[in-house]
């Protein structure tokens, strides 16, 4: 394989050739996520409290083999036969430090990652390694790793040095690796809320602190240009990779720019094209709106004025509704992925494998760790503990945390602030959260009395042989992949 840099908007390899990164994010490997693993609340919680009811032989056994499973030869060799050249890999710094030791590496993590390196390039598959989750929590939600809601990175200096250094152990391992495509510091950074989110500093009323980004991404740029100053840098937006307005203007060379798309009719339910959003926000979505969604997303104008590329980093439609349903999702993921490929987008799906959601492939839901995890994720599903996931948006526990935060808006009398906001946001806390973490016993207990065997048996489910391929989806990403 060969280096990847940037010239101008376009990425080139060593020989001048223009390269579309396009494939997929591999979520639930090296960070693990609650739909797509398929257990209650954060990877930390959940962890936890499998080593209390294990102990800690087992329970570190039981994730080893659910990894070791999950991400292997044969899936990285079926990513690359769709035509796909590119993976995004999510990293919980977990995996290489322990918070009672920073600065200490664990490199048992470090060996997992070179190994998927080395199968990567043999199947010729680029891959841009993305910390998902910091130390400190560089945003207030589940998926890095965080169960109480707090952002602690952007303010404290020891979270940031944790932060450098790790990216310097990165970089000592991959200088070299022409396979590397490169490094993304930060996955959906969010430096508006450190205290968490609440509806008074949500989406529209989010306030940026461009400062402490754009000096963090600085210092983490510069600290890995002392090691590796070949490869390219990748760098988000504020606001969970939605805002670009206040970022430096491009401060080095090889740096890529990269948003998270995720469109309406993508969760749906409704037809496509149709009519999506609240009901005094509805939007007529089509291919048109799609292009349209793209022109004006502020990564798209930053990366125009700045003639640099852009990495849509994640987006996705979910396939879980009705045998119709999906096939409204699956025009609306093919409509989106054929307006990036028009104008010439580089881009990865969310995600690639996951338990029935929105996966190129799918755990099988008769396999024997979805049946013994199933009275579990009805427990989440009931509560509404599964926040990504539309299907479970009108649960009765979500029914019931709407009543709360409207009596909660209404008592606190500001003409500020809106229903949906402060619903969205008390359901990150109070079900995502507490609700989750609430769950995460029942999930340990399913799995008390297995014996190491057992372990090693039931984990098969997360390997490729025993997933189920999303042939519909596949056919749409094979086309998007081969017709350029």
């Amino acid at each position: 394989m060969k280096f990847l840099k940037t010239q101008g908007n376009k990425i080139i390899n060593e020989d001048g050739q223009e390269i579309f990164l396009r494939g997929t994010c591999i979520g639930g490997w090296l960070n693990l996520e609650d739909f797509i693993n398929a257990y209650p609340g954060t990877e930390s919680g959940i962890r936890k409290h499998m080593r209390d009811t294990l102990g800690d032989a087992k329970s570190e056994m039981f994730f080893e083999r659910m990894q070791d499973n999950f991400f292997s030869e044969d899936d990285i060799a079926f990513i690359a036969s769709t035509g796909a050249n590119c993976i995004r890999l999510p990293l919980n710094y977990r995996c290489f430090e322990d918070d009672d030791n920073p600065f200490t590496y664990k490199q048992k993590g470090f060996e997992r990652l070179n190994k998927v390196l080395d199968l990567c390039e043999k199947y010729g598959v680029y891959v841009i390694i993305d910390m998902h989750a910091a130390a400190g929590w560089q945003n207030c939600h589940w998926h890095s790793d965080n169960e109480r809601g707090v952002s602690l990175l952007w303010r404290h200096p020891h979270f940031q040095d944790r932060l450098v250094t790790i990216w310097e152990e990165i970089a000592k391992l991959c200088e070299g690796k022409a396979v590397v495509a490169g490094y993304e510091l930060l996955n959906e950074p969010s430096t508006g809320n450190p205290d968490g989110e609440h509806s008074f500093d949500f989406y529209a009323k989010f306030k940026p602190d461009w400062a402490r980004m754009n000096n963090l991404y600085r210092r983490v740029t510069a600290a890995i240009r002392e090691i590796d100053k070949k490869h390219i840098i990748f760098m988000e937006g504020d606001n969970y990779a939605r805002l670009f307005t206040g970022l430096d203007a491009p401060f080095t060379e090889n740096l890529i720019y990269s948003s998270h798309n995720y469109a309406a009719p993508g969760f749906g339910p409704g037809e496509y094209p149709g009519y999506f959003g609240s009901p005094d926000g509805q939007i007529f979505w089509d291919k048109n709106r799609h292009r349209l969604e793209l022109e004006i997303q502020e990564g798209t104008q930053y990366a125009k004025k700045y003639n640099v590329p852009l990495l849509i980093g994640e987006f996705g439609s979910q396939y879980h509704g009705t045998a119709e349903d999906v096939l409204f999702r699956l025009k609306s993921m093919d409509d989106q992925l054929s307006v990036y490929n028009e104008a010439g987008m580089n881009w990865t799906t969310w995600t690639y494998k996951d338990a029935g959601i929105m996966g190129w492939v799918t755990l099988d839901k008769n396999s024997e760790y979805m049946k013994i995890v199933e009275p579990v994720q009805e427990m989440k599903r009931y509560l509404g503990a599964e926040n990504f996931v539309a299907q479970y948006w009108d649960s009765p526990g979500r029914t019931k945390s709407r009543e709360l935060a409207q009596m909660i808006q209404d008592a606190v009398v500001n003409p500020d602030l809106n229903i949906n906001d402060t619903a969205y946001t008390f359901n990150y806390a109070a079900l995502t959260g507490f609700a989750a973490a609430m769950i995460q016993p029942a999930y340990a207990k399913r799995f008390a009395n297995m014996t190491e065997t057992n372990i090693d048996r039931v984990m098969q489910a997360f390997h490729f042989k025993n997933c189920v391929i999303n042939e519909k989806y596949i056919d749409v990403l094979k086309n998007a992949l081969t017709n350029n």
